[in-house]
C-alpha cells in the first residue's frame, strides 16, 4: 500500500516541477506575487469592514444576475471571440465590475469582481489552456483597478447615493473611468514589460479600435451605474447595446481574421490580390503610375534551421512590422508566402519606388531580432532582396507585374542578394543612379 502512496506523491511533484510558473523571470513573479498578496489584503479588509444595507445587496444581485444572463444569452459569441482575440482581450465585464465599483460599498464590489470571474472561467476559460497565475493577476488587477475608481467617487462624494446630481455626478464618473483604466492598464504595462525582453510598446498599446471598444465599454458602466443610482430596473436597457457593441467587435475580428496573415498581422495574398486589383483599375482609370515590391528574405532556410521556426516566425514578424512602418498606411502591404512580402506602391514612379525599396533594405539590416536563448543572443545581419515592377511600363495587369517583379527578384539574388533589382534593368545599390542614366 505505501508504494503507490510514494509513486502518486512523486507524480504529484513532477506535475509541479514542471509548472510553467517557475519559469517566469523572478521580477515578473515579484510582480505578480506582490499585486494578488496585496489584492488578498485589502479585499480581505474591505469584506470584513464593509456594511451591506438592503439596498446595496440588491444592486449586487442585479449585477451579478445582469452580467450571468448575458454571458449566459451570449456564451457562443462570447467563446468565439475569445477564440479569435489578438493581443489582450475585452471581455466587456467592466460594464458591471465599473458599475459595482461607483455604486456599491467595497467590499460588496469585490464580491461582485470575484463572482464575475468565476463565472467567466467555468463559462470560457477553464479550458482555453490560460496560465492560472496569469488569470489571477487579471482578476487581481481588476480589483485592484476597481477599489481605485470606488475611492474616486467617494473622495467626490458622487458614490452610493444621490448627494449630488448633474454635472458632479458625471464628472465623478469620467474621471473613476479614467482612474479605473489608468491603474489597470498601469499594471499590465508593468507585467509586459517584465515578462517581454527587449519591451516593444506594439505589444502594448493596442489600435484605436480595441481602445474605442474599451472606451464605449466603460460609457455602458458608467451609464449602468447612474441607472443603478436614479433607476435600478433601467439598467436592463444597458443589455441590448451590450450584445449590439460585442457582435459588432466579432464581426470585425472575423474580417481581420479572414483578411490578415495570422503570423505577421500584414494582409494575407488572397485580400492583397483584391485590394491590388482595385488599386489597378484606379490608376487605370485617373492615368496614375503604380510600382510593386517584392520582398524576400535571404537565407531564411538557414535562420529556420539555426534557431528553430518559432524564431524564424519572429523575424518575418519583425520584417513585416519594418515594412508597415516605413510604407505608407494606404500602401497594399502583404505576405505573399513563406519569407516573401508583397507592397503596391500607389502614385510612385520607378525612381521613387527605387528609393522605398533601399530604405527598406537599410531599415531590415538594422534589425536585431530576440532568440530563445537569452536576451544577449539575437538573430542579428538579416537582408533581403527586392524586385521592382511599375505600371503601366511592366504590365497592364497585376499577373504582368508580379511575374516582372518575380524575375527582377531573381536578378537581385543572382547578382548576389541584399540589393535591389528593377525589371529590365541592372541590380545593385547604385540602381536609381544607372536607370536615370
Amino acid at each position: 500500500m505505501a508504494q503507490p502512496a510514494r509513486s502518486e506523491s512523486a507524480s504529484l511533484r513532477a506535475r509541479v516541477r514542471a509548472w510553467d510558473v517557475w519559469s517566469t523571470p523572478r521580477l515578473l513573479l515579484a510582480l505578480l506575487g506582490g499585486v494578488e498578496l496585496l489584492t488578498l489584503g485589502a479585499a480581505a479588509y474591505f469584506v470584513l469592514t464593509s456594511a451591506f444595507d438592503g439596498q446595496s445587496i440588491a444592486r449586487f444581485g442585479l449585477l451579478l444576475g445582469l452580467s450571468v444572463a448575458f454571458e449566459e444569452v451570449e456564451a457562443r459569441v462570447e467563446h468565439f471571440r475569445f477564440r479569435f482575440s489578438i493581443g489582450r482581450y475585452n471581455d466587456m465585464t467592466s460594464v458591471w465590475t465599473f458599475a459595482g465599483a461607483i455604486v456599491l460599498p467595497a467590499g460588496l464590489a469585490v464580491l461582485l469582481i470575484v463572482g464575475i470571474r468565476l463565472h467567466m472561467w467555468f463559462r470560457h476559460q477553464r479550458r482555453s489552456g490560460l496560465l492560472l497565475y496569469r488569470q489571477a493577476f487579471t482578476g487581481a488587477s481588476i480589483v485592484l483597478a476597481c477599489l481605485a475608481a470606488h475611492a474616486t467617487v467617494q473622495a467626490l462624494g458622487t458614490g452610493m447615493g444621490m448627494s449630488a446630481s448633474g454635472a458632479p455626478v458625471l464628472a465623478g464618473v469620467v474621471l473613476a473611468i479614467i482612474v479605473y483604466a489608468s491603474v489597470n492598464h498601469l499594471l499590465v504595462f508593468a507585467a509586459i514589460v517584465l515578462a517581454s525582453r527587449p519591451f516593444k510598446p506594439p505589444a502594448f498599446f493596442r489600435s484605436w479600435h480595441d481602445n474605442a471598444l474599451e472606451l464605449a465599454t466603460l460609457g455602458l458602466a458608467g451609464l449602468a451605474a447612474l441607472a443603478l443610482l436614479y433607476e435600478p430596473w433601467l439598467t436592463v436597457l444597458v443589455l441590448p447595446s451590450m450584445a449590439v457593441l460585442q457582435r459588432g467587435v466579432f464581426t470585425k475580428e472575423l474580417e481581420m481574421a479572414a483578411t490578415t496573415d495570422a503570423k505577421t498581422g500584414l494582409l494575407n495574398a488572397l485580400t492583397w490580390r483584391q485590394l491590388a486589383d482595385r488599386e489597378l483599375m484606379r490608376a487605370e482609370r485617373e492615368s496614375h503610375v503604380m510600382s510593386m515590391l517584392i520582398v524576400d528574405m535571404d537565407n531564411f532556410k538557414h535562420i529556420n534551421d539555426t534557431y528553430g521556426h518559432l524564431v524564424g516566425d519572429a523575424v518575418l514578424k519583425a520584417v513585416a512590422d519594418s515594412l508597415a512602418h516605413e510604407l505608407r498606411g494606404y500602401d497594399a502591404v502583404g505576405r505573399f508566402g513563406g519569407e516573401e512580402f508583397v507592397a503596391l506602391l500607389t502614385d510612385v514612379d520607378v525612381m521613387g519606388s527605387i528609393d522605398v525599396a533601399e530604405r527598406l533594405l537599410a531599415r531590415i539590416r538594422e534589425l536585431q531580432v530576440p532568440t530563445c536563448d537569452g536576451d544577449d543572443v539575437v538573430v542579428a545581419n538579416l537582408t533581403a532582396s527586392i524586385g521592382v515592377a511599375c505600371y503601366p511600363g511592366h504590365g497592364a495587369e497585376i499577373e504582368d507585374l508580379l511575374h516582372s517583379a518575380d524575375s527582377a527578384l531573381y536578378t537581385a539574388k543572382n547578382a548576389g542578394r541584399d540589393r535591389v533589382a528593377i525589371s529590365g534593368g541592372e541590380p545593385g545599390a547604385d540602381v536609381a543612379a544607372s536607370f536615370a542614366s
